[in-house]
């Protein structure tokens, strides 16, 4: 695209805050039941449909050398990172670690290796699509991948954590093809009727989140339950940010949105940097909010500061962020 959406920035902005703020409570055990289960229903699902969505509206990969151009481009942004933080902060033991990683993804930046696995997916299905002249190619390919996932979970294969990717297959599906056929989606649902529905499940997700378990997975109808309730935060808050006119604040979320990749990799790692005695604190508290924000300023800080010095090294620019311009 020639020109950025503010509003998907916006969302990434966003989605990346609930990360680092979901970051400090975890790190620092003090999670809300109710605050950290609408955190963790957002956060992630929120990266998962704006990258579906992007690539649904996006050029479509149509020949092999293109497959390949495509597949190398996205190694270098999702893979390189997700390796040179695994043998950077495992350097005394870097086999074991990385038997440890592909046989259980959440060890390391799990995200990047997701995305990057559904992302290949998308592009070999549209490359088939393309061979095939019609769309039903691509959805027949990508429902072969969904069952392959679906077979390899069954089947207690935990390579590349099948777990991890049947959670977050619906979200990339869904956006995808919202991507693709924005038109359907508009004279589906008129806009009088997208903002009344979302606020609706908003409201219902609200209590869900109030009401279940949105954390843990424990069973097949737990995770269709969180995955709706998923859907529907989502769609909130999603509606919330397109129709959000233009503002200094949206703006300044656009353009932390631009840097969810280098926040993601760095952030957690300074989460707890200010509670080395390991003291818990009860989040509702005077002492637990006043922690809780000085740790997320300080956080922020030296992620702030790493960011900017790592930038300015092509080479571990590269390494580390996959990227090779400032």
């Amino acid at each position: 695209m020639s020109k950025r959406n503010e509003s998907l920035d916006s969302l990434k902005g966003i989605a990346i805050l609930l990360v680092m703020f979901g970051h400090v409570q975890v790190h620092n055990q003090m999670t809300d039941p109710f605050l950290y289960d609408m955190i963790k229903s957002l956060q992630m699902p929120l990266f998962f449909l704006i990258s579906g969505y992007l690539c649904g509206m996006g050029r479509k990969v149509e020949t092999l050398p293109e497959l390949g151009r495509r597949i190398g481009k996205r190694a270098v942004a999702y893979l390189l990172p997700f390796f040179s933080w695994l043998v950077l902060q495992h350097i005394a033991d870097v086999p074991e670690a990385l038997k440890t990683v592909l046989f259980q993804l959440d060890y390391g930046l799990w995200f990047l290796m997701v995305l990057f696995l559904f992302t290949v997916l998308a592009y070999i299905a549209m490359w088939v699509q393309a061979r095939a002249g019609g769309e039903w190619a691509f959805w027949l390919v990508w429902l072969l991948g969904c069952v392959a996932v679906l077979f390899a979970y069954l089947k207690g294969v935990t390579f590349l954590s099948p777990a991890l990717q049947i959670t977050y297959l619906p979200y990339y599906t869904v956006a995808y093809f919202v991507g693709g056929h924005p038109e359907i989606t508009r004279r589906a649902i008129p806009k009088w009727r997208r903002d009344t529905l979302a606020w609706i499940g908003g409201g219902i997700f609200i209590m869900m989140a109030a009401s279940f378990d949105l954390v843990t997975v424990s069973s097949a109808s737990m995770l269709v339950l969180q995955t709706f309730a998923s859907f529907l935060g989502c769609f909130w808050l999603l509606q919330i940010v397109v129709d959000w006119k233009p503002n200094p604040l949206k703006s300044r979320l656009a353009w932390l949105g631009q840097y969810t990749l280098e926040i993601y990799v760095i952030h957690y790692h300074f989460a707890a940097i200010l509670n080395r005695s390991g003291i818990v604190y009860s989040f509702w508290t005077f002492s637990g909010l006043l922690y809780s924000l000085a740790a997320f300023v300080v956080m922020s800080v030296i992620t702030a500061a790493l960011i900017g010095m790592i930038r300015k090294i092509p080479v571990v620019r590269l390494l580390l962020f996959g990227k090779t311009y400032r």
